[in-house]
């Protein structure tokens, strides 16, 4: 009798109404082979018995998926044009003024808030639709760890994010400075983390009263807000701490205590449930890789704004609903392998065959027609965004070649997207990484720097060959 087999059997030992939390089965070598694994670790050695059955454990139709998915992506859409539009208006403002190097951060947070706050969307979405989020108790079980754990990655991380503007940026180094810097970013993560977390939290949990499948819904509705949210804490705090800070030297320090204790406490809490210790100690590197990712964008960001100031207007926007949907994909083909893992139903089929785009996106599998319904959304919602940054007002006239362009740019990074996806999510499972913690951080941080470089070509085409565009 094989191991697993041994694992399944003393699953009839326990009751179904018992806590899963409290049925777990002794770590042996399956622990072992995975590598940064930490959800299908502990699922693996949890009584599956134990789970409730999920209450929206049908086949989900295409016309559902459709529609769960176009409405928060339309209201993701609106959120990140008001990013935009906030940070064309913020070039101008002290804080980027004064300390130039900030406007690196940009991209760094926005990545770094958006990876947090997805892979928590992708880790809480495969435990509501397993059956761990039944209960009233798995449901506060789940959201103080879970918002302990982000916290603590949200603060180490964004500490970590402004290494690279202090060491490569314009401004010799001055301490005053750096501490406004650090204690900006900090700050910025950490309220923005807590603001999302419980956003994300509430959804999942409204989500599954609804019967509406978390998977399709939670990223979107993280970005509405998200990005927007992010912008506005870093420009507040970060204009208000330089005039503060004239005055009053001690701030900085007192508040950079403040967070770190916050930290500390946090990792405490995060520790003691078996859901987040895993992720607290092996879930750092795909975060960390992104966010090296994302800083690039960052320094993109900050010279191609020189050239081409209303840029800022647009780069929430195409990397934000790129990572949007690749998030929803990638969460998707995640929950699927989790759940064809509990039901003994694994897709034997040799990685070779995802390298063939064929089958991301011509194929009738389920992944493959959640594809094309993506990149079908795409193409009109990106129409009606862009034209209302015109409406708005971005600092040049609106022509048809700019928008065919800006189009055919965005579709290509969508294309490419969607095409890692599914070749990437896979490849993480067969390794034995999870792809819950692991594969969205590479995607949308990809994501973002390939949306960067190819709005520059955007701009750059639109002002060089397409009528001449710019400027009004």
């Amino acid at each position: 009798m094989s191991h697993h087999d041994d694992v399944s059997d003393q699953t009839d030992k326990f009751q179904v109404d018992s806590d899963p939390k409290d049925n777990l089965a002794p770590t042996t070598s399956l622990y072992e082979q995975w590598m940064f694994a930490p959800l299908e670790v502990i699922i693996q050695q949890m009584s599956l018995k134990t789970a409730l059955p999920p209450s929206h454990d049908k086949p989900e139709s295409t016309i559902s998926f459709f529609i769960e998915t176009l409405i928060p992506f339309l209201f993701a859409g609106f959120g990140l044009i008001l990013a935009g539009l906030l940070l064309e208006g913020a070039e101008t403002w002290s804080f980027f003024t004064d300390m130039p190097d900030a406007i690196t951060l940009v991209p760094t947070l926005l990545g770094m808030k958006g990876n947090l706050e997805m892979t928590l969307a992708s880790r809480l979405s495969t435990l509501a639709n397993l059956g761990f989020m039944e209960s009233k108790k798995q449901m506060w079980q789940v959201a103080i760890s879970n918002m302990a754990l982000i916290q603590t990655q949200a603060i180490v991380v964004s500490s970590i994010a402004v290494i690279p503007p202090l060491i490569l940026g314009e401004k010799p180094f001055m301490i005053r400075d750096s501490l406004c810097l650090l204690l900006s970013s900090v700050a910025t993560a950490s309220l923005a983390s807590l603001m999302l977390g419980l956003l994300m939290i509430g959804v999942v949990i409204v989500a599954k009263k609804w019967k509406v499948n978390p998977d399709n819904i939670t990223t979107p509705v993280a970005s509405s807000l998200g990005d927007v949210t992010t912008l506005l804490i870093l420009l507040g705090f970060g204009t208000s701490l330089l005039t503060l800070s004239e005055r009053y030297n001690w701030i900085p320090i007192t508040l950079l205590v403040f967070f770190y204790a916050v930290a500390i406490i946090s990792a405490y809490k995060a520790a003691e449930d078996q859901f987040t210790i895993e992720v607290l100690k092996h879930g750092w590197w795909p975060v960390l890789a992104a966010m090296s990712i994302t800083t690039l964008s960052g320094f993109v960001l900050k010279t191609s704004i020189r050239k081409y100031p209303p840029i800022a207007a647009f780069q929430p926007l195409i990397n934000g609903v790129g990572g949007n949907l690749v998030a929803v994909q990638a969460s998707r083909i995640s929950t699927s392998l989790h759940r064809d893992r509990k039901n003994k139903t694994q897709d034997r089929k040799n990685l070779w065959y995802y390298l063939n785009p064929w089958h991301a996106f011509i194929t009738t599998h389920a992944d493959s027609i959640a594809a094309r319904i993506l990149m079908g959304m795409s193409i009109p919602g990106n129409l009606v965004f862009i034209n209302i940054i015109f409406l708005f007002g971005c600092g040049f006239a609106n022509t048809a070649p700019f928008t065919f362009t800006y189009m055919l740019v965005s579709l290509i990074q969508i294309v490419i997207l969607l095409y890692l996806c599914q070749l990437l999510v896979r490849a993480m499972w067969r390794v034995r990484i999870d792809p819950d913690s692991s594969a969205i951080p590479f995607l949308t941080a990809t994501g973002d720097l390939l949306g960067s470089i190819l709005l520059i070509v955007c701009f750059w085409l639109s002002a060089n060959f397409l009528w001449n565009a710019f400027y009004r």
